[in-house]
């Protein structure tokens, strides 16, 4: 019998997620599944994922919760055996998420059956406002297919949408597919575009470029295949359930209005390295291509086309922009994607301070990447660029964060509270005020071994018998109160400011030393105000106050300190 496609991916991806339960200590393949999509497909890092993910027996078939932008989002993860990767998601399992789901957001609901990492993630939600949310059906199966299951979703579903915005989103086994081939290909593809006219347009040195119309199917069905990558070197990419998106779903699928899209779009534009045109046929091919403009009129035309709904006579305006040369690139990039809002942080890639930080640190052999995938891209199109050389890859979102949270006390809350927020410009110029290569360096490496005392916290929380954790601060099992050290699971960037303060008292302390110091300070702090043993701990470690706690605790007890860390 063949061996399928989807059975070579899934071993391919089977001795990922044994690298990640090897490393995180997950219990089974399904949370290193989640941590997984998590990282690739939403973007979140080792220490996120790990504050997110609800692990164990008492989930409520809940297996992340992830907050952002008060929007709530809600996964239930599946990584069946191989030999079940034909079937689908169990309706028992599709009832129990929506019960957890009742369970988390609805104060009626009694969650007495439920784990600490439910408990707690329900706790951190009555704080929060939250005004948006969505379940998110993830497996590598064919996931929700047949119509009973289908009727169960829709019904279950209609439950909330009339009383609050609710959604549910489905990712199977092929958009599990294209989200590993993503993370795995180069940032573009070659595009061979149908096209009803194109003509040569605006040309300079080094650039040159075409506009023509093109039928939105003929668009579609150019790189749907590529959708995964084609917008690698767009500045934003697609925003689900936004009313743009609807408006222009429906104006392309209506009977009245799609003959009209031409006039009612703005059009999108290629960049890429080379095109040639043939005019015989009315195609145009693309080296290199990625759409830098115009990601959420391709990809909602795309989805009206897998509806069956995109209409024949729906066309728009496409220009293609021929350019090799990197930082032009980038630039095009942002001034097409500057007439709507995006966030600070994707536009201080070009900061002059930025840039002299790249080159620092390179000395250091760490490669700064101001732009997503920066590097691969350089050397793709050079290939003698930093040829050779062991280069430890960052991005410049961690890199503030990490450098905020070590020095910058001011901003440190804002470090874990909501870190887009540090490239606002009063705050990002303050920032990079007085940051330098050795400083980052300094609070990159301390993160990182912070991070791994935290993953041996929760190998043990996972795990009884794994007691890392409990040797590296030195304290007996029977003596460990647990309740007392919850706060560990979220205080990443808490520490990491702990341990700068701590460090000043004593500038040859040992790492670790520090750590555990700052450790049973921060328990001693939290155990000393009943308002902060009140508080969730997902939501104390974002507080500006408890950062101020922590400093004035040191503050006042220098003398006995410095003899601790000694």
């Amino acid at each position: 019998m063949p061996i399928t496609k989807y059975q070579v991916y899934y071993r391919k991806l089977k001795d990922i997620l044994n690298s990640i339960k090897d490393r995180e200590g997950y219990p089974n393949d399904s949370l290193a599944f989640a941590h997984w999509f998590l990282k690739h497909q939403v973007g979140l890092d080792d220490q996120q994922i790990g504050e997110v993910i609800i692990d164990g027996n008492g989930d409520y078939g809940i297996d992340a919760v992830y907050l952002n932008d008060k929007k709530l989002h809600v996964y239930q993860f599946k990584f069946p055996t191989e030999k079940n990767i034909n079937k689908e998601i169990e309706q028992g399992d599709i009832l129990k998420t929506f019960n957890g789901f009742d369970a988390l957001v609805d104060n009626k609901y009694k969650s007495g059956k439920a784990n600490k990492s439910f408990i707690a993630m329900k706790e951190y939600l009555r704080d929060e406002e939250v005004y948006e949310f969505d379940i998110n059906f993830v497996s590598y199966n064919k996931g929700i297919k047949s119509n009973a299951n289908v009727e169960v979703l829709r019904n279950r579903s209609s439950q909330y949408e009339d009383d609050y915005d609710f959604r549910y989103k489905l990712y199977d086994r092929d958009t599990i597919l294209n989200i590993f081939e993503k993370s795995q290909r180069n940032t573009s593809v070659d595009v061979k575009l149908t096209y009803k006219n194109m003509a040569n347009s605006y040309a300079g040195e080094n650039i040159e470029s075409s506009v023509g119309v093109v039928n939105a199917a003929k668009l579609v069905e150019s790189v749907k295949d590529e959708l995964s990558v084609v917008f690698d070197e767009n500045i934003r990419l697609y925003e689900s359930d936004s009313k743009v998106n609807e408006g222009i779903y429906k104006t392309a699928s209506g009977n009245d209005t799609s003959g009209m899209f031409y006039y009612y779009n703005n059009g999108i534009t290629f960049i890429c390295d080379d095109y040639k045109n043939s005019p015989n046929n009315n195609t145009l091919f693309m080296k290199g291509a990625s759409i830098v403009n115009g990601c959420q009129t391709v990809t909602t035309l795309a989805r009206a086309y897998d509806d069956s709904r995109l209409r024949d006579d729906a066309d728009l305006l496409v220009r293609v922009i021929k350019i090799k040369k990197y930082s032009e690139r980038a630039k095009i990039t942002k001034y097409l994607n500057s007439q709507t809002q995006i966030k600070e942080s994707y536009f201080i890639a070009n900061h002059p301070i930025v840039r002299d930080l790249q080159e620092d640190l390179l000395k250091d052999n760490y490669y700064l990447e101001r732009q997503t995938n920066e590097l691969s891209h350089k050397q793709k199109y050079d290939s003698e660029y930093l040829k050779g050389k062991e280069l430890q890859v960052l991005k410049l979102s961690d890199v503030i964060q990490r450098y905020t949270g070590y020095y910058v006390d001011k901003y440190a809350h804002i470090a874990k509270s909501g870190k887009g927020a540090l490239f606002e410009n009063d705050n990002i110029e303050e920032i990079l005020g007085e940051i330098n290569a050795a400083k980052v360096i300094k609070s990159l490496e301390t993160y990182e071994t912070i991070s791994g005392v935290i993953t041996s916290y929760r190998r043990m929380r996972r795990n009884s018998e794994k007691n890392d954790f409990l040797h590296y601060l030195g304290v007996k099992k029977e003596e460990f109160i647990f309740n007392e050290y919850l706060f560990v699971n979220t205080t990443d960037i808490l520490l990491l400011n702990t341990v700068h303060k701590l460090s000043e008292l004593d500038e040859e302390a040992e790492i670790n030393t520090l750590i555990k110091v700052g450790i049973l300070i921060i328990r001693d702090v939290i155990k000393s105000n009943d308002g902060y043993k009140q508080t969730p701990p997902a939501t104390l470690m974002k507080r500006k106050a408890v950062y101020e706690s922590v400093r004035k605790y040191i503050e006042e007890n220098q003398v006995s300190l410095k003899k601790l860390i000694q």
